[in-house]
């Protein structure tokens, strides 16, 4: 594989969580960072970020295979199902409060949609196009594992809040393995199916479950 274009993308991903973190702090010099306003400005830098990635892939008339080329009846019953799901976790919880709403609309849509563009879209097929299918399934899920390093400053903010004796180095290391797993899980469907539509059902599904 050749070496160049793995650094290229671990510089991009290294810009894509610095952007991140700057532009939460440019943000929270103005206002103050509470649990809501943490959720909202991280969405607003991540549905930017989607649209950028969206307007170079048009641009350059780059093929993702995010959607399968089929829309078949599988397709529809599970995403009726997780929207089904995403709709009555408020109900099942008893959380309507606003936060809770919101932060369920992050995690369970917009993060998912920002992630799986950038593993199981573009880093995906980058590296298939040089190598394999496989080699692009294994790479994506170590790169996406490692990206969660890369939330440490809302880890140490979070911690601070409520465990502020935790053991941040502890909490990173099971926050990298856990992607690690993850990744291999959702990797294994974009893998399988040759789309990254499925594996962001499937990571919807864990993220509404984990919310």
């Amino acid at each position: 594989m050749k070496i160049k274009k793995i650094v290229f993308i671990i510089l991009y991903l290294i810009l894509l969580q610095l952007g991140r973190i700057a532009f939460k702090k440019c943000i929270f010099i103005f206002t103050d960072r509470t649990l809501l306003s943490d959720v909202i400005i991280s969405m607003i830098y991540m549905i930017l970020i989607i649209c950028f990635i969206i307007v170079i892939i048009k641009k350059k008339k780059m093929h993702l295979n995010i959607f399968p080329k089929n829309f078949s009846i599988k397709y529809k019953v599970l995403t009726t199902l997780v929207l089904l799901y995403l709709i009555i976790t408020p109900v099942i919880t008893m959380n309507y409060n606003l936060y809770n709403i919101i932060s369920l609309i992050y995690n369970a849509i917009i993060i998912v949609i920002f992630e799986e563009l950038i593993f199981r879209g573009l880093i995906f097929k980058k590296i298939s196009l040089i190598k394999n299918d496989l080699i692009a399934y294994i790479t994506s899920t170590i790169l996406f594992g490692i990206w969660h390093l890369g939330y440490i400053d809302t880890i140490i903010w979070r911690t601070s809040l409520f465990f502020p004796n935790s053991n941040i180095a502890n909490i990173m290391f099971w926050k990298v393995l856990t992607g690690m797993v993850l990744g291999i899980f959702f990797g294994f469907f974009r893998y399988k199916n040759k789309n990254a539509y499925s594996s962001m059902l499937v990571h919807s599904f864990i993220n509404i479950f984990g919310s």
